[in-house]
């Protein structure tokens, strides 16, 4: 396990709360303990691992099952997995993990401590794990190096979706639910993935969802995306862009994929 001090300096020169700089830390370990499990990763932890270096920080794991697996046999593996991150690298766990079906699929939660912190409550991380008929995915995974900035040189790879297709996702996101942090990502990726290859998928990924991208839609949830810009972003990133800016920018992509 790397050293205390190493969490601490990453926490001041990101700007972040040692907690994230933990919990980034062990999301890679279970990265490399979980690829028995026939998945592929996504959403905004998957642009910060494997695409993006040093993008914001994020706190699940989120996964698309590529085989359908039964609650037992994904509650055992996933635990299989914690054990083998407290052996291999010494992070301590609490013994239970929470494992629930959701509606779409499973959710596990970990917890762990690196940092001794007295009475504070141990850190969270969730593993959520979309059904393999939950979701459709649309373009070719592929298995891509994990991006690692921490001195025990651990080197893994994972199952990945295409940045294409994390972007129609965001997309969706979106218009689904009001997270700040969807919003940040479309922009961040506006300029970074082939635009015909995102407007080949997004209607399809939408209707699987009865989602339709409508602009107005958006722009009636500006006020929901601005009272929880600062919250949802404070403990990813140390420099949060201007909402006004970002959410027009935001805006105008939207209109080129609403056609």
């Amino acid at each position: 396990m790397i050293p205390e001090r190493e969490i601490k300096e990453q926490a001041r020169e990101f700007g972040v709360p040692t907690s994230t700089i933990e919990r980034d830390y062990v999301q890679n370990w279970f990265l490399s303990t979980l690829r028995p499990i026939n998945m592929a990763f996504k959403g905004g932890t998957g642009i910060r691992k494997v695409y993006i270096e040093n993008y914001r920080f994020s706190d699940d794991l989120d996964f698309t099952l590529l085989e359908p697996v039964d609650a037992d046999t994904l509650r055992t593996a996933v635990i299989d997995a914690m054990v083998r991150v407290r052996d291999e690298s010494g992070i301590q766990f609490e013994d239970e993990i929470g494992f629930r079906q959701t509606r779409n699929g499973f959710k596990a939660t970990t917890r762990f401590r690196i940092l001794h912190r007295g009475q504070t409550s141990p850190i969270k991380i969730d593993l959520d794990l979309t059904n393999s008929d939950s979701e459709q995915i649309l373009l070719p995974v592929s298995d891509r190096p994990v991006f690692h900035h921490f001195s025990d040189g651990l080197e893994t790879s994972v199952a990945s979706y295409a940045l294409e297709e994390i972007m129609a996702e965001k997309i969706r996101s979106i218009f689904q639910r009001t997270r700040s942090r969807d919003l940040y990502d479309i922009g961040q990726l506006a300029g970074r993935v082939d635009r015909d290859i995102v407007r080949s998928i997004v209607h399809r990924k939408c209707e699987y969802k009865g989602v339709t991208v409508d602009p107005a839609l958006l722009r009636e949830k500006r006020d929901q995306f601005a009272a929880l810009w600062q919250v949802s972003l404070g403990h990813q990133i140390h420099d949060i862009p201007d909402f006004d800016t970002a959410f027009e920018n935001v805006m105008g992509e939207i209109e080129g994929y609403s056609g």
